[in-house]
């Protein structure tokens, strides 16, 4: 196959483009900041790879939360992941949150499975309720096929798991919606159906079989929902 290398005048000058874009990009995201008297720190970075460059960044400068916008996609008319996204969701060591539309902050979900993560993600929704007077709703998703085998075992476990994180979130408006099918699907249904703002996950739940893991749901919900999607790590 023959390879054409672009001559270094043409190089030179969209090196040059691609850096006058840059700059606006941030003195715009700067005078927004100013204009909520928020400081900020900006940086303008060349990298082949911008997923891994910003995901050394987060690494090394021990950040508390990365925030990301995504990619629309007007075929499918739905929002799926661009490549950067989606890497960084699955690779950062700390939360992330997935901007996906502009709105309010009303209604919040958060999916609860008894794991670590998962608790968690619980702590930082009631958080969040608290400070946007949002309304919370805590679900846990049981898997068809345990249904099936054990239907009483399968509702006294995820009747427990839903009674501790709603103990935990009596300090907020709140309720509990206890499901069964598909974890992921079942996430995005419902966050669609009943318009809530913004979904919070764990990024990885606990590894029992009567239970769904996190760690995939967190990667499936965040590339398909159409709001905004808060992975907790």
């Amino acid at each position: 196959k023959a390879h054409h290398q672009l001559p270094p005048l043409i190089l030179e000058e969209l090196d040059q483009s691609y850096q006058k874009s840059g700059k606006k990009i941030i003195r715009t995201a700067e005078e927004f900041f100013r204009e909520e008297k928020i400081k900020v720190e900006s940086h303008l970075v060349k990298s082949e790879d911008p997923a891994e460059k910003i995901l050394e960044m987060v690494q090394d400068s021990d950040y508390d939360l990365l925030v990301l916008g995504n990619i629309s996609d007007a075929q499918n008319d739905r929002y799926s992941l661009g490549s950067v996204a989606e890497k960084i969701s699955l690779y950062a060591r700390c939360p992330v949150l997935i901007a996906k539309r502009k709105t309010k902050i009303n209604k919040l979900l958060v999916a609860v499975d008894g794991s670590e993560k998962a608790n968690k993600a619980l702590d930082y929704a009631i958080q969040l309720s608290q400070r946007f007077n949002a309304k919370l709703t805590l679900l846990h998703v049981e898997q068809d096929e345990l249904f099936k085998l054990e239907p009483k075992m399968t509702k006294k476990i995820g009747g427990e798991i839903l009674a501790e994180a709603s103990d935990k979130a009596k300090v907020v408006e709140h309720d509990t919606r206890l499901e069964f099918g598909d974890p992921a699907r079942t996430i995005l249904e419902m966050a669609k159906k009943d318009n809530y703002d913004l979904i919070i996950l764990g990024s990885r739940g606990v590894s029992s079989v009567k239970r769904f893991l996190l760690g995939s749901v967190s990667a499936d919900v965040s590339m398909q929902a159409q709001r905004s999607v808060f992975i907790v790590r």
